[in-house]
């Protein structure tokens, strides 16, 4: 009989396919987010290798906060053009079942939480690009509200963005040159610098990078 066991506050990421129930090929949907997983997991610092855990849905467990958030924008920009909306929270986590992976605990119910909060809030005009939100029980209020406001900000930039302006984000993200960049979107060099500035997406990278060093 397994033992419940409590570790240290770690940042739990739920992630859910919006739409997905549309999608014509849900097993190429499905291995499409198996392989996604796979390279974020493998190119980025994790506690718990995200992996799908019901349809669509898939969750993670990180030490920071800043990196269950860099892995979410590397998990949304390489799905796309699928959408995908995420949950963050922070919180003791407990492992119901070590040996299969099983894991419960405020962290995820954080994450649960703020998951549905993103999904209530993009039902809102205004606010219809919300697709992460952060939720903690044991950070300060403040603190939570900031973080969120810079979510809800960078949200809408990545929510309007073309598919040319999104393949330069990949690209930006991948760490590519520039060269390389314009020859995947079928745009000039200065093309790209163009739309890095005039679209957001320069703004988008440098707030990635400041919520990726949250701790």
């Amino acid at each position: 009989m397994n033992r419940m066991k409590r570790s240290p506050e770690r940042v739990a990421l739920i992630g859910d396919i919006v739409e997905s129930r549309r999608a014509s090929d849900r097993q190429a949907l499905h291995d499409t987010v198996s392989a996604v997983l796979a390279r974020v997991n493998a190119g980025h610092p994790v506690v718990d290798p995200a992996v799908i855990t019901l349809g669509d849905e898939f969750q993670g467990v990180y030490a920071t906060l800043g990196d269950a958030l860099t892995a979410a924008f590397h998990i949304r920009a390489g799905l796309r053009p699928h959408d995908v909306r995420f949950g963050v929270g922070r919180g003791a986590i407990q492992a119901l079942d070590s040996e299969r992976g099983i894991h419960d605990g405020p962290a995820y119910w954080a994450a649960r939480d703020a998951i549905v909060e993103a999904e209530r809030l993009a039902g809102k005009a205004a606010l219809r690009t919300t697709r992460t939100v952060y939720s903690s029980p044991v950070d300060e209020p403040a603190m939570v509200a900031a973080v969120n406001a810079a979510l809800t900000a960078l949200d809408h930039i990545l929510g309007s963005l073309s598919p040319v302006s999104w393949r330069i984000l990949e690209g930006r993200l991948e760490g590519l040159t520039q060269k390389d960049i314009a020859a995947r979107a079928g745009i000039t060099p200065s093309a790209v610098s163009q739309r890095v500035r005039s679209d957001g997406i320069g703004v988008a990278m440098e707030t990635m990078r400041m919520l990726g060093e949250l701790p």
